[in-house]
């Protein structure tokens, strides 16, 4: 999915470059810049004390490394692996993106009813927990960048047992700063939702991948082999009920396979 993803915005006009954690082996992004995701990077920057589960966690740590190994750009977006683009998508979402005034741009970003559960931190800085987003598309200008290097430095050696994941750093530093932000799902109604962009549960990439006529931006999508890996390891906890939007779009063999193994 990532290659995929990467073509399509290459194609669209985008400067792409693919952020990758090669800690367990070279990673191969030909045609496509490659910016390695790895401590000693990331320590290069300042950046030391990491969490353990920093790989997932702190998913802020690429807009850093892409910013220093690619500087000189006003807006970087990030967009992570197991987000999926219809091919109608693509060119509109990411022109609104560009076009948009908003320094910050996240799903559900904003101040919500009660604090979120990763950014319960930010009261250490003197920051409302209830400020939150969602992280799988954001688009950040370079300004906002530095204020959340800024803010995760300030927590990798003020609060290191903290738990405060990116998206308490982009949410956070909005609310510490006041840069002018906007909602994903305002800048582009059209195509992202609750509905297909949320953090749960997975959608199935094969059944998403040939709807010639689908214009709705996805997350987390899944491709087939990988729920069945994950089925047979345990990893993520899959069930009936979590596995609903996948079961309901399945192909009948990928269905058929699916229920008996769970």
């Amino acid at each position: 999915m990532p290659r995929l993803l990467a073509k399509q915005l290459s194609d669209a006009g985008a400067q792409v470059a693919i952020v990758v954690d090669e800690r367990e082996g070279p990673a191969d992004c030909a045609p496509y810049a490659k910016i390695s995701l790895d401590e000693e990077a990331l320590a290069d920057l300042g950046m030391t004390g990491l969490p353990e589960n920093w790989g997932w966690f702190c998913g802020d740590m690429c807009y850093y490394l892409a910013a220093t190994a690619m500087p000189g750009y006003s807006r970087y977006v990030l967009i992570e692996s197991d987000v999926f683009f219809p091919p109608l998508a693509v060119e509109p979402l990411i022109e609104r993106l560009v076009a948009h005034p908003a320094q910050v741009i996240a799903a559900q970003l904003g101040l919500a009813a009660k604090p979120k559960r990763f950014s319960r931190g930010l009261q250490h800085f003197g920051i409302d927990p209830r400020w939150g987003c969602i992280f799988p598309l954001t688009s950040v200008q370079n300004e906002a960048v530095e204020a959340m290097k800024a803010l995760r430095m300030a927590h990798l050696k003020q609060y290191p047992k903290v738990q405060l994941n990116d998206e308490g750093i982009l949410a956070g530093v909005v609310a510490k700063h006041g840069f002018r932000y906007a909602s994903l799902e305002d800048v582009a109604p059209a195509h992202v939702s609750a509905e297909t962009f949320n953090t749960n549960p997975p959608h199935l990439f094969e059944a998403l991948r040939n709807d010639a006529q689908e214009r709705r931006v996805f997350h987390p999508v899944v491709e087939f082999e990988t729920i069945l890996r994950r089925l047979a390891t345990g990893e993520k906890a899959y069930t009936r009920r979590r596995l609903r939007n996948v079961i309901q779009t399945a192909p009948q063999n990928m269905k058929q396979e699916l229920l008996q193994r769970l």
